[in-house]
């Protein structure tokens, strides 16, 4: 597989932009703008995504809708967009997902993420907090690598499926600390999340949104985050990274702004602009706190840069996991 960055991407958009584009993009936007997020409504970005778009768009003069086409591990949304006219009317509201984790797990995909992209900016990020069902009996840490060494592939861990992030975040987990689990995929973190309710698995990765309330209630076991710093709204549940038996821990989702790769750089740095200005409004940084996301800007070329790192980094994991999808 090639390597290019997305800031590479981002230059020749502007240098190779036809004339009609360039001449658009003066006084871009004069019509409805779509973020097309891949995933279903209520869930992950999409209400962070419905926040920015009507605040954005107001600062535009126009409206910005939020399209969920939703499917293929977000890879429907992402094809629609490497497809659609350059002309600064139509974004990807992205996921790590289906940039930087699906290339190494799909022999076959509808856009190479690298190629058909230009980055517009990062705007947050989530942490995943690992929890254990109350069923399990894991009251720490300490429990579960004690336990998971005593009997190999006995405790088990849910994810939002095969080669989702919460996969991978299992596989690190199992890596860094010398331990043996069973991954049991869900179509989705909201089935996997129930069964951890429930007890029907033993431990999983879920997004910290997601969790919280549930460790607050103690529905819920909180035992680490896959940050490697602690975050404010979960005081009570420290890094995986600062514990001694487990060592270098570090893994987020991460949500961010993509434009087709052709866009014209005027339009890149203005929507960028437009969303840095509303992200520091003491309205959003509330509602992003209150989603449990952490503010997380990048501009387009550190963005870009930023992806590149992840995809290499995901890659790794993949290969060390070996894993694989069926097609």
């Amino acid at each position: 597989m090639k390597r290019r960055t997305f800031v590479a991407a981002a230059s020749a958009a502007a240098a190779g932009a036809a004339l009609p584009i360039s001449v658009l993009a003066q006084s871009w936007p004069t019509k409805t703008i779509t973020w097309i997020y891949p995933y279903p409504a209520g869930g992950g970005a999409d209400p962070l995504a419905r926040t920015l778009a009507e605040l954005v768009g107001r600062r535009l003069g126009q409206s910005i809708i939020v399209d969920n086409r939703a499917g293929a591990s977000g890879m429907i949304g992402a094809a629609a967009v490497a497809k659609a006219p350059p002309d600064g009317y139509t974004f990807l509201v992205c996921v790590s997902t289906e940039i930087v984790i699906n290339p190494w797990l799909y022999k076959k995909m509808a856009y190479d993420p690298q190629r058909d992209f230009a980055p517009v900016c990062r705007l947050t990020t989530l942490p995943l907090a690992l929890v254990a069902s109350t069923q399990s009996g894991i009251a720490n840490i300490g429990d579960l690598i004690t336990r998971a060494k005593a009997a190999p592939g006995r405790i088990t861990y849910a994810s939002a499926g095969a080669g989702s992030l919460q996969h991978l975040a299992g596989e690190l987990l199992q890596r860094t600390a010398s331990i043996r689990l069973t991954h049991v995929p869900y179509r989705g973190i909201a089935a996997a999340t129930t069964d951890l309710l429930g007890g029907t698995v033993d431990v999983g990765f879920v997004g910290l949104s997601t969790a919280l309330p549930h460790v607050q209630a103690g529905k819920l076991v909180g035992l680490g985050l896959s940050t490697a710093k602690p975050v404010a709204a979960a005081p009570s549940i420290r890094p995986l990274a600062s514990f001694e038996s487990i060592g270098s821990f570090d893994l987020t989702q991460w949500f961010g702004l993509l434009a087709p790769a052709a866009t014209p750089a005027p339009i890149i740095d203005r929507m960028y602009r437009e969303v840095a200005a509303v992200m520091q409004e003491p309205e959003v940084r509330n509602r992003v706190a209150a989603q449990g996301l952490e503010p997380a800007l990048l501009p387009p070329s550190e963005f870009g840069e930023f992806v590149r790192d992840e995809r290499e980094r995901f890659g790794r994991i993949v290969r060390d996991a070996n894993i694989t999808i069926e097609q």
